[in-house]
């Protein structure tokens, strides 16, 4: 979970040139979903008292003739970024269709359910094209809007809540700095003693807010698994209406969202499996043991200014904590953000946002990773140990 890094300034600036670049040059072609299925999206909203969550629904749909797309960076999320980067929203904005068609009728049957947990700052569109290729595997993936969180939430009738957090760029370079440090000693710890002692600075100090903020987004996932009975039932209106398999259940993230995922691995037991995408996990969310397997995915390649990847820093809480089903992840060549929809574009590498791996590499073992994975655990196929660009270990 690198987030903290990517609000410096130095990510300013590198964002800035982001931009420019591909203000210049016209955006690629994003992968289509290879499932056998066509993909519908659909939002709602999950209530708790004055508690609230807006989530984003991808899902195997009905072949449908509808010309109604979700577009891959709609404008109110696009003015959102760019408002807190003092950047053009038109040169963020893509309101080309994706894949996904609002409102699409269900296949039928029931289909597992997968929450997704997008990085800190970012927005719940972050990996969309991953959204849609789970759906159109037969998975219905719902990605989490935290209020406050969030760059911005859209809820339901209409209104836009943008982020509220502090940020405190300032502290950028002291931060970078105890994150790679903390890196290496947990890189380095030979007993889950020593990879507590490591791993306890990024919960102190300048990052002593973290605790709160796992704690917070994972009680926003236990809200929407609370609510799976009501979509299921029609309480909450959604085309998804009989169509959750409430008793396959898994949770994934990226960045900040991967440590949440890690948290309910420990803490939730209506999951089967959870997954983190390059992230930490906190001392704060450790029990004696996982409830659920948990996978961690890292990559291997440091981003500026960053000096330190997070390849294999969780290793030793693996060996001492990991239940059966559990795996470590390294894509050789990947970056941080080779783990979001930024993968797709070109000048990410040449930036130093992504890494050397290519990009249609990664997406597709990414993809392989987590139809695997999740396969296995919620659905009883075999899992695939042998992913091109990957070095896995098995728990």
């Amino acid at each position: 979970m690198k987030f903290l890094k990517y609000i410096g300034y130095a990510f300013l600036s590198l964002l800035a040139l982001l931009v420019t670049a591909l203000f210049l040059i016209p955006q690629p072609d994003k992968p289509a979903p290879t499932g056998v299925h066509t993909v519908g999206v659909t939002e709602f909203e999950v209530t708790e008292g004055n508690k609230w969550v807006v989530v984003t629904a991808w899902y195997p749909a009905q072949p449908s003739v509808s010309r109604h797309f979700l577009p891959y960076m709609a404008a109110y999320i696009a003015e959102a970024i760019s408002e807190k980067q003092k950047i053009p929203a038109s040169w963020l904005k893509d309101e080309r269709p994706s894949f996904a068609s609002i409102d699409a009728k269900v296949i039928s049957g029931r289909h597992p359910v997968l929450l997704f947990n997008h990085g800190f700052s970012s927005h719940a569109y972050q990996n969309l094209t991953q959204m849609e290729e789970l759906a159109s595997h037969g998975y219905i993936v719902l990605s989490l809007s935290h209020p406050g969180h969030s760059v911005v939430t859209k809820r339901q009738n209409g209104d836009l809540v943008f982020q509220s957090i502090p940020l405190e760029p300032e502290y950028a370079p002291q931060r970078i700095a105890a994150m790679d440090r903390a890196a290496v000693s947990m890189r380095s710890s030979s007993t889950i003693n020593d990879w507590i002692d490591a791993t306890s600075p990024l919960e102190e100090g300048l990052f002593r807010n973290i605790p709160a903020y796992v704690d917070e987004w994972s009680e926003n996932n236990r809200r929407v698994i609370r609510a799976l009975t009501r979509v299921n039932l029609g309480a909450i209106s959604t085309p998804l209406k009989g169509h959750l398999d409430t008793e396959s259940v898994g949770v994934f993230g990226h960045s900040f969202g991967g440590s949440v995922a890690a948290d309910l691995a420990f803490s939730e037991p209506n999951i089967k499996a959870a997954m983190s995408l390059d992230s930490y996990v906190y001392t704060h969310s450790l029990q004696d043991t996982m409830k659920v397997p948990l996978c961690v995915a890292y990559g291997d390649v440091a981003e500026p200014p960053s000096d330190e990847s997070m390849a294999w820093i969780n290793q030793t809480l693996f060996e001492t904590k990991a239940v059966s089903g559990s795996c470590e992840v390294l894509f050789v060549g990947a970056a941080h953000l080779n783990f979001s929809d930024l993968n797709h574009l070109p000048v990410g590498e040449f930036l130093g946002l992504t890494g050397s791996i290519d990009a249609d590499v990664m997406h597709q073992s990414s993809n392989q990773l987590l139809l695997s994975y999740f396969g296995h655990h919620l659905k009883g196929t075999p899992q695939v140990n042998d992913i091109e660009g990957v070095k896995m270990v098995v728990y």
